[in-house]
């Protein structure tokens, strides 16, 4: 059974359905006390790997008394695929729902069925014959006969009677069938010793269910022993191929023919040959040795076949970056594996970064509630205007965390403004919370500022004056992307944004990164006198033909002219006065 999506109501902070899907892998980002670990802990839950407690129950209503009570009911549904063999064995559906409810009279697993709308028609098999005859007489049907006779005759008016859905009991075998889920969190892995047990504990159980190990209870014993010695033995190389700053290892496993494996001896020494506890490492050290304990494990679940819900809680923190890197291929390798499924809560931008967008739930808090946000969507326009933010270089961090994004005309405002903007202001944009992307002029900005806006980001579009009359950036364009030009634009204050600076400004700018091919020094006037015209055309168009100092195009030109800026005084007025605007905006 494969994990497709979960809905969780009444979990701590989650306390309204929300609906999260099951990527490769599911990646969960937030603040602090957002609800990430919540989430994990709500999926194991539902997959009978938590126990839940009273604390775990969102508040409710303040009763008469003045006491804020607890929800009545936590709920965590599971949507799963199911494999043909399984919808043969199980008598399910392809699709299937579960749900794991828990109340004041205890925990009870759930399977939504199919079943007939008349009750007289529903679990026929394990009624008595005194009930199937009665039963039978109701429908004025023959009453006689041994009890597969009766229960024949049921179940043939049950095959094409109406039917509705319902929330049944689920059966042990289906309980058996629910994937398996394995957590590493922060916590637990600090202590490698005992990340080594609970993988050898892993294998230990796998073993257990070979139809090969029968017989003598010593003699299963045994034959158990020596294979997780195996096991160990494998875990041991593993840990030295991954962790090149430890010496050896050996690790002994321990079975008790009564106890399962009770134990296991792990001695550790450094590189050179003195003892070592591997408990009291640094703390980079134990999350390396942990994370190959870790991967080893999750080839041991490749391998076997059992369906397996892996739960990360911040696995790489006090990684460095390479360690970083190598946990990002771990969780790729793991995540082809058919029967894994993987959810983590990370705080890296390196791991949200590398994944795709429509893979990353952004968790945050509205009234001390957790809402669930998916930046993307499934829709073709969905994924092409993720594409567009990837192309744009907005990191997935950008989308979710950013509060102003600025579309402007294109690159020459693009990559001036960051410049320009630290100059103004002291600060740079990321620091404030403003994005900057180029609009070129084209429809595909507008749709993607559309895509914004609908994922309540705030957006803005800076353009020049003389862009005003623009088709695309007309009153009734905006309007068919559900934008405004009151709310959503602003202009640069001037005809041109290279129009801004001063001809001094230009001057001093030439003479020192263009120098004319005919000797003479660059005048104001060169560039006066090209003020009624297009300004940022006649410019390049100037300094190409009088310099032979190469120059890419235009957004060269005008980066040249930003760095070459001395103080907040050098930048003119009208910008100053816009940057200004996009701070207020962003906060």
């Amino acid at each position: 059974m494969r994990l497709e999506a979960v809905y969780i109501e009444g979990f701590r902070s989650l306390e309204v359905r929300q609906e999260i899907p099951i990527g490769a892998p599911t990646i969960l980002a937030g603040h602090n006390d957002a609800g990430k670990s919540a989430v994990l802990d709500a999926v194991a839950f539902l997959l009978d790997g938590y126990k839940i407690t009273e604390r775990d129950r969102t508040y409710g209503a303040v009763g008469p008394s003045g006491i804020q009570t607890r929800v009545p009911e936590t709920l965590v549904e599971g949507l799963f695929w199911l494999s043909a063999e399984e919808q043969e064995t199980l008598g399910l559906s392809s699709r299937t729902r579960l749900r794991r409810r828990s109340d004041e009279t205890g925990e009870t697993l759930e399977v939504l069925r199919e079943v007939p709308t008349d009750e007289r028609l529903r679990d026929i098999e394990n009624q008595k014959v005194d009930t199937l005859k009665h039963r039978l007489e109701g429908f004025g049907l023959p009453s006689s006969g041994l009890k597969q006779d009766l229960v024949a005759r049921l179940e043939a008016i049950a095959a094409s009677a109406d039917t509705t859905e319902v929330w049944t009991a689920a059966s042990p075998e289906l309980r058996r069938s629910l994937p398996r889920p394995q957590r590493f969190d922060a916590t637990s892995t600090q202590d490698p010793e005992q990340a080594i047990l609970g993988a050898l504990r892993s294998s230990y159980r796998s073993h257990l269910d070979d139809e090969e190990l029968k017989g003598d209870v010593r003699q299963l014993t045994t034959k158990l022993e020596a294979r997780v010695t195996l096991d160990a033995e494998a875990l041991r190389r593993h840990i030295k191929a991954k962790c090149d700053d430890i010496g050896d290892v050996q690790i002994s496993p321990s079975i008790s023919w009564d106890g399962g494996l009770k134990s296991t001896e792990i001695s550790a020494k450094n590189d050179r040959g003195e003892a070592i506890h591997l408990g009291q490492s640094g703390t980079g050290r134990s999350r390396r040795i942990a994370l190959a304990v870790w991967e080893h494990n999750a080839q041991i679940l490749g391998s076997s076949g059992e369906d397996t819900v892996l739960l990360y809680d911040e696995p790489d923190t006090h990684l460095d970056y390479r360690h970083q890197r190598g946990f990002m291929k771990l969780l790729e390798d793991q995540a082809e594996l058919p029967n894994v499924q993987i959810i983590v809560a990370s705080h890296s931008m390196n791991l949200i970064d590398g994944v795709d967008i429509s893979n990353v739930l952004h968790l945050h808090h509205a009234d001390s509630r957790t809402v669930i946000e998916k930046i993307s969507d499934d829709s073709e326009t969905g994924k092409h205007l993720g594409a567009i933010a990837t192309s744009l270089g907005l990191r997935n961090t950008v989308l979710l965390h950013e509060r102003l994004f600025v579309g402007v005309e294109g690159d020459t405002e693009s990559r001036a403004f960051p410049v320009l903007f630290k100059l103004a202001t002291g600060r740079q944009l990321e620091s404030c919370g403003i994005a900057i992307w180029p609009c070129n002029n084209n429809d595909g900005a507008l749709r993607f500022a559309q895509y914004l806006a609908a994922h309540d980001r705030q957006v803005l579009m800076v353009i020049d004056e003389d862009s005003r009359d623009l088709k695309l950036f007309s009153e009734q364009s905006l309007g068919r992307h559900g934008l405004t030009t009151n709310e959503h634009m602003l202009t640069v204050g001037v005809r041109e944004f290279e129009d801004t600076f001063t001809d001094d400004q230009w001057t001093t700018c030439a003479r020192k990164n263009w120098p004319r091919t005919d000797g003479r020094d660059w005048a104001a006037s060169d560039f006066r006198a090209h003020r009624d015209a297009k300004f940022s055309s006649q410019v390049e168009k100037m300094i190409r033909d009088h310099s032979s100092v190469s120059i890419s195009g235009k957004p060269d030109i005008m980066v040249t002219l930003a760095l070459g800026l001395e103080s907040k005084e050098d930048i003119p007025q009208d910008l100053r006065t816009l940057f200004d605007e996009l701070i207020n905006r962003a906060n």
